[in-house]
């Protein structure tokens, strides 16, 4: 309570005390700002007229200060301006019966209520806005764990679709290569399967003889004739298949002097061209080293070459097996040098709309 007569707020005191209120009493404006800022009011009770000032003047700056309280404007004698006046600033309730204190203290219990009501109420939002926040987060964290979820599910789909596509075709590839024991049927197949693979491009097969020298068993030309590299191809044949042949992964030469620096062979041909090269091993042993290269404009995909690496194991493997039944049919297979493999250097240049077709 601030101001008013000082017997009229003995008495209140009292009567709210016996009602299991505390209530503090001050007489000026100055002593209720400093009342206000050392502890929690819900109610404050400000006469219309006090020592140092209007006491709608404390009302604005309680309404300020501290919004939890409510203000209270009592006096003996109220207008409907100075009532308006009241309210505007901010006031909950204007009281002008001061002398019946029963009445006071229902009133002054009204605003109470309200202030617990607004109390609670302030502090179920308070709590709610906290749920809401966690519950914010945690569906942040779930729609994340969902996300990552379906894209491991995703890229798990995706890597199951490509492991049964590899599956299918080493399936596909083992039975058609299978029914060719002749060796030139069986690189047409090689290639002409290999090329449904790898797309349009230029493919040289070496072959090595028993004294580990290579020739070109077959060349598959898609815009490169066999004409025109034929002098590359024997270099590469002569000094490259050999380093290729001991090298157990697939070699993409993307960069052409990657290629130059390889082999020690700078063709005009394959220094605008994707290269990839790669050895056909069976139990340690090369059988064949295969080249595919077109324009470099037209780059062999990274999944392509594990591909490769399914299908030269297969070959290499059905290679390994046609030496061996030749073998067994005819001990001294390859029959003299009249009949070594280097022989299949001389066999036409296929092309792409034959081998290929």
């Amino acid at each position: 309570m601030v101001g008013g007569p000082p017997e009229h707020g003995r008495r209140l005191t009292r009567t709210l005390g016996a009602r299991g209120h505390r209530c503090t009493r001050v007489d000026d404006a100055r002593d209720a700002r400093t009342a206000a800022g050392s502890g929690r009011y819900e109610v404050v009770l400000v006469h219309r007229d006090l020592p140092d000032g209007d006491g709608l003047e404390l009302v604005a700056w309680l309404r300020n200060h501290t919004p939890v309280s409510k203000p209270i404007v009592f006096s003996d004698r109220e207008t409907l301006a100075t009532t308006l006046a009241a309210v505007r600033t901010g006031a909950v309730d204007v009281i002008t019966e001061v002398k019946d204190v029963d009445c006071f203290v229902e009133r002054i219990e009204q605003a109470l209520a309200r202030t617990v009501f607004e109390q609670h109420r302030e502090e179920k939002l308070r709590r709610l806005e906290h749920v809401s926040q966690d519950l914010q987060k945690s569906r942040d964290e779930i729609n994340g764990q969902v996300g990552s979820l379906c894209d491991e599910m995703v890229q798990a789909y995706q890597d199951m679709t490509s492991q049964l596509d590899e599956v299918a075709m080493a399936a596909e590839f083992r039975t058609l290569i299978r029914m060719e024991l002749d060796i030139e049927e069986a690189l047409r197949t090689a290639l002409e399967y290999l090329l449904t693979r790898t797309g349009p491009t230029n493919a040289a097969v070496f072959l090595p003889d028993l004294d580990g020298r290579y020739s070109l068993g077959a060349y598959v030309n898609y815009d490169c004739p066999r004409s025109d590299i034929e002098p590359t191809l024997a270099r590469i044949a002569e000094d490259t298949c050999p380093r290729l042949g001991s090298a157990p992964a697939i070699m993409n030469f993307i960069d052409p002097e990657e290629f130059v620096e390889y082999t020690g062979i700078d063709d005009p041909v394959l220094r605008a061209s994707d290269v990839a090269a790669f050895s056909c091993r069976h139990e340690g042993e090369c059988l064949a080293v295969v080249i595919l290269f077109r324009a470099d404009t037209d780059p062999f995909p990274p999944s392509l070459l594990g591909r490769l690496d399914i299908l030269r194991g297969i070959f290499a493997e059905h290679l390994a097996r046609i030496v061996d039944v030749h073998h067994r049919a005819k001990p001294s297979w390859p029959g003299g040098e009249e009949e070594h493999w280097s022989d299949f250097d001389d066999e036409p240049d296929w092309g792409f709309g034959g081998i290929a077709a």
